[in-house]
């Protein structure tokens, strides 16, 4: 086959085949020009270039098939060639085939190809296959002029280089041609590789989204009054304080408010007392509707005129704090008891430390 008729051929491929480009492909046409340097026995320059056309087509995995069609022209080399010493007839020489300049070599076969990464962005390929080659000189050797070729070879494929999937190849191949006394040329190769068609993609894996998680009923009561959260009106509740069904502290009912201390033979509040002292007032905050009494107590010890008045103003003092952190002054008063209502007896430290204390009282 000329090589004018090859590269004709190989061209008219490349047109069909960047008409119908597609992505990651399992179809693809490949044109590629290559540079050969061919046996020295063959009477030719040694440097040639050519042309090859293939189709391939995703066999198994990352196996492919590659249908091939090359051509290539040698040209004369006077200083190396020596003709046949008879030409019985000028057409068809049937004695020993001797090679001679301006062959024209072209090739159809098969390769089988193993592409590392399955022709998926840039990866390496191996390949090897056989075919039937033909070398026209200017002897008619006729039937004899068209034998059987094996070749091996290497390379690579690129990602693609546009967004039609456009690849560039690269190939390294040893070619033995069966003709004459048999020929080991090579030939390097650079072109482009064009996607056919693609395989369809996988439909998604729609996994559907975990049902919401239903709100959990958490039965806690964070006052310790009795009544769960979620149904308590007033929380915050004081400990100790007797509520109704909805977590509201019941009226006419007299609670000791804890760490509540003074500073020695005075009303002014400590710094624990004042801590103590946010926490009642959050809960007369949640309590709205109520009015209380803060009431003031000693022990027996002291002046009991002395001890009177020592808890009136200590119960004013906490009087007066609640009502500088926003509790209503008309919700509030405040009265001291001196040591006229002990709890405990005030002969042991023990029965005394609990008659000193102060009282909040819910009318």
């Amino acid at each position: 086959m000329p090589i004018k008729i090859t590269l004709g051929v190989a061209l008219a491929a490349s047109l069909v085949a960047s008409a119908q480009v597609m992505a990651q492909e399992d179809r693809y046409v490949d044109v590629m020009p290559f540079l050969t340097r061919v046996d020295s026995e063959r009477n030719t320059e040694r440097q040639a270039g050519g042309l090859r056309a293939l189709y391939g087509f995703q066999s198994s995995g990352n196996w492919f098939t590659e249908v091939q069609l090359f051509g290539t022209q040698l040209n004369d080399d006077d200083n190396n060639f020596l003709p046949p010493a008879t030409v019985p007839d000028p057409y068809v020489y049937t004695g020993q085939l001797v090679p001679s300049s301006d062959n024209d070599l072209t090739g159809l076969g098969v390769d089988v190809v193993y592409s590392f990464g399955g022709r998926n962005g840039y990866t390496p390929f191996v390949l090897g296959g056989w075919g039937a080659s033909n070398n026209s000189t200017k002897f008619d050797y006729g039937l004899q002029e068209t034998n059987a070729f094996i070749n091996v070879g290497a390379g690579f494929t690129t990602g693609a280089i546009s967004e039609s999937g456009l690849k560039i190849r690269a190939e390294v191949r040893y070619l033995r041609d069966f003709f004459a006394n048999d020929f080991n040329d090579w030939q390097f190769g650079f072109g482009l590789s064009i996607p056919l068609s693609q395989p369809p993609a996988p439909a998604p894996v729609v996994v559907a989204p975990p049902p919401e998680p239903e709100p959990e009923i958490v039965n806690k009561d964070s006052d310790g009054d009795g009544v769960l959260d979620q149904n308590d009106r007033c929380p915050n509740t004081l400990a100790g304080a007797k509520v109704d069904e909805y977590g509201c502290v019941i009226k006419d009912q007299t609670i000791t408010l804890e760490n509540i201390q003074f500073e020695f033979n005075s009303a002014k509040l400590t710094p624990r007392a004042e801590t103590s002292l946010n926490k009642v007032v959050q809960s007369l905050r949640d309590q709205p509707n109520t009015q209380v009494e803060v009431a003031g107590h000693t022990d027996s010890q002291g002046n009991d005129s002395y001890n009177l008045r020592l808890s009136g103003l200590r119960a004013e003092s906490v009087r007066r704090y609640l009502v500088e952190h926003g509790i209503d002054a008309a919700r509030i008063t405040a009265r001291g008891y001196g040591e006229t209502q002990p709890v405990a007896s005030n002969a042991t430290d023990a029965g005394r430390a609990q008659n000193r204390r102060v009282e909040l009282t819910f009318r």
